[in-house]
């Protein structure tokens, strides 16, 4: 470590040695000696900050443009119209049931009743953006409840799990933030609101008061950014500061831009004297004499009006929608800054899509999917709906809706399956499936993957195209192209 001797003197009347950090970044001189850079672990860092953050952002979202755009298209490119399961066993026959009776059951998992599962789906999304987080409690029901399979799923904010519960339990687990984990540090269960402690009909929102669920009965959703993180954190925490002065300041411009917007201009007099007697003391516009001191009155005309002035007199126009030079570059970077902190590209967040072309269109969806896509597969894909499916599928055959043979031996083959995310619209369409026929054809992609990118499965389309073609014939009416290579 390199140092240097400072113009201060010491006690000892000698200079003071300053040591000098290799690396800029952790030296201690005046531009960085107030940055407020403590040591502390992931969550003593965020659990203590999380309400504040997550009660911001919701503000954010119900009433700052951005934020909500920004939340608002992340959740719909990530979710879309639904992110759909495909049983994958040896027996089509098996899918076709397993399928089958998932596409049934699937509207009636909200407790409520709202929402099917694909409608659930972007619901969780949503509350894991805006509130870092999300838990999932299965609730198993009686036979006799009129479900296809008896089984629902009850999606909680993330206040139903308090951060300000702690504790050392005498069976040597521990409760931090309201999750309690055993000896090797796995979560056991988790510790909830009856309700949730926020509505105003909450009278008994108290930590005596909690209900201790099995963590094999929730499904935790958020992303883990750091090693040991056991609390989410929200998508709009690293921009809330620019996006509250932002919001602040646009609506300052506006305000003021409405308050002048009114006043055209002033008639002006050059050398007004109060004590002149050649007649000044009138109002130039309604002829009214004027007290002593008083100023002139505003006045209303017409479209195509022309004042008669008085000599000396001029009207000064207002320039009310000056916004001064460089007003479009400053709101222009300062949305980028607020894109950049969403991680979102700044055309889909603005809808600005003027300074930019096609191939730049590409390039920017293209790094934003893929973005997208790591969040269906690392987080919402493992987390939820693999979560779901294997207690959807369990009960469906413990309650006879499903019959699949040895399923307590052969488990992991009837949960085999394969997700597929809802397909992105392609960018130019007479290209975009050309280059992937002609990677099928070259064996540089799957057709089975392909189609699953598009969000449908390759058997049910196979299935569907062989029965309106045959259908077609039967009609006896003209036949594609493909009709006639099949035959």
């Amino acid at each position: 470590m390199s140092f240097r001797k400072s113009p201060i003197l010491g006690p000892n009347g000698q200079n003071i040695v300053v040591f000098n950090s290799p690396y800029q970044g952790a030296s201690n001189g005046r531009r960085l000696s107030g940055v407020y850079a403590p040591s502390t672990g992931a969550n003593s860092a965020l659990n203590g900050a999380l309400p504040q953050l997550r009660n911001r952002s919701r503000a954010g979202h119900r009433n700052m443009p951005l934020i909500r755009s920004a939340i608002e298209k992340k959740v719909t490119n990530e979710i879309g119209i639904g992110i759909t399961p495909r049983a994958k066993t040896k027996s089509k026959e098996i899918n076709k049931i397993i399928n089958d009776c998932w596409e049934h059951s699937c509207e009636q998992f909200d407790p409520e009743g709202l929402l099917d599962v694909y409608g659930m789906q972007a619901q969780i999304a949503r509350a894991r953006r805006l509130s870092g987080e999300c838990f999932i409690r299965v609730r198993y029901r009686g036979v006799g409840s009129g479900l296809i399979v008896p089984i629902q799923f009850q999606v909680l904010e993330a206040d139903f799990v308090p951060l300000d519960y702690n504790d050392n339990l005498a069976n040597g687990n521990r409760i931090i933030a309201g999750i309690e984990f055993n000896r090797r540090g796995q979560r056991v269960a988790y510790h909830m609101y009856r309700e949730h402690p926020g509505e105003m009909y909450n009278y008994t929102a108290s930590l005596s008061n909690l209900v201790r669920v099995p963590a094999n009965e929730v499904a935790h959703h958020f992303n883990p950014l750091h090693p040991g993180q056991i609390r989410g954190e929200p998508d709009s925490a690293a921009g809330l500061v620019k996006a509250i002065t932002f919001d602040s300041y646009d609506d300052a411009e506006l305000t003021r831009k409405q308050t002048r917007a009114p006043y055209t201009g002033a008639i002006y007099r050059e050398n007004y004297d109060i004590t002149d007697d050649d007649g000044w003391l009138f109002d130039p516009v309604t002829g009214d004499p004027l007290s002593e001191g008083g100023a002139f009155g505003n006045a209303q005309v017409e479209a195509g009006t022309m004042l008669e002035l008085q000599p000396g007199e001029k009207i000064d126009l207002f320039k009310g929608d000056d916004t001064g030079q460089g007003y479009g570059d400053f709101m222009r970077w300062q949305s980028m800054m607020q894109a950049s902190a969403q991680d979102l590209p700044y055309e889909l967040l603005t809808g600005d899509w003027e300074k930019v072309n096609d191939r730049l269109v590409r390039a920017i969806l293209n790094e934003f999917r893929r973005k997208v896509q790591m969040d269906q597969w690392h987080l919402m894909i493992p987390q939820v709906l693999k979560w779901m499916r294997k207690h959807w599928l369990k009960r469906a055959v413990l309650s006879g809706a499903i019959n699949l043979p040895n399923y307590s031996t052969q488990s992991a083959e009837y949960h085999s399956d394969i997700w597929c995310p809802h397909g992105w619209p392609y960018i130019n369409p007479n290209i975009d499936v050309e280059a992937k026929i002609t990677a099928i054809d070259a064996d540089l992609l799957a057709h089975e993957d392909v189609v699953a990118e598009q969000g449908e499965d390759l058997t049910d389309i196979q299935e569907r195209n062989a029965a309106a073609r045959k259908a077609r014939g039967q009609r006896n009416t003209t036949s594609t192209k493909r009709d006639k290579d099949d035959e």
